[in-house]
């Protein structure tokens, strides 16, 4: 939608109603763009859609999903919808992934069983990228390689592994309330960033918000 932010606010919030658009708002407040969630060569659609739900569940906005030797897929019943509040970028090659994430100054962790770093020692200060692989073979060896360092998630059962759709729910959990102690705040977003976010999710909340929005414009234009 090419329109102002301000105007898309604007022009959307009578239609959407105090309520809806207070709680869009509070969805967008606490998003967070420095905790990230790469999700490389996942098989399962299922697996897929539960991780893709983890992270908006836990105010993640950033997911990059790598797929190399399997395609992008996911489960209806599953996502919810979830997937219109996130930002979904995807790759088909692991470098692409790695050096567009470096390029923003993302630090990029592996998840890596019996790693040294357990997940409570990561630095949620900074911007971060926390890497999952495949459900049976993990992470490439190129993107360990690429990894600026890696983590692993304690365990003290008799089970040592999870699903690697709880992987995801667990680690960005702890990441994501670290970060949010850490800023002192729910979300990230800077002035401009959350405004651009609260519109694109009234937008996406509201049907025929195009032509609304641009009965609004053309009417203040002429008014």
């Amino acid at each position: 939608m090419d329109f102002d932010p301000a105007d898309v606010v604007a022009a959307l919030a009578p239609h959407l109603g105090s309520e809806r658009a207070a709680k869009l708002d509070a969805v967008a407040g606490a998003r967070l763009g420095g905790v990230i969630a790469v999700l490389e060569d996942l098989r399962d659609p299922h697996n897929m859609s539960a991780a893709l739900r983890s992270c908006e569940a836990m105010g993640v906005l950033g997911v990059h999903v790598i797929a190399v030797r399997h395609r992008y897929r996911t489960a209806t019943r599953i996502t919810q919808g979830c997937e219109k509040w996130l930002t979904i970028e995807r790759h088909a090659e692991t470098r692409a992934c790695a050096d567009l994430l470096h390029s923003r100054g993302v630090q990029i962790l592996a998840a890596v069983p019996g790693a040294s770093r357990r997940l409570g020692e990561i630095d949620a200060g900074q911007k971060i990228a926390l890497c999952f692989g495949n459900e049976h073979l993990g992470l490439s060896p190129e993107l360990r390689r690429l990894s600026d360092g890696d983590f692993t998630i304690p365990m003290h059962g008799c089970s040592q592994s999870l699903n690697v759709s709880v992987s995801v729910a667990v680690a960005l959990h702890a990441v994501t309330e670290a970060r949010r102690r850490a800023l002192g705040r729910a979300g990230d977003l800077d002035e401009a960033a959350l405004l651009a976010l609260r519109a694109r999710y009234y937008a996406r909340d509201l049907r025929g918000a195009e032509a609304i929005v641009a009965r609004f414009c053309a009417a203040r234009k002429h008014g």
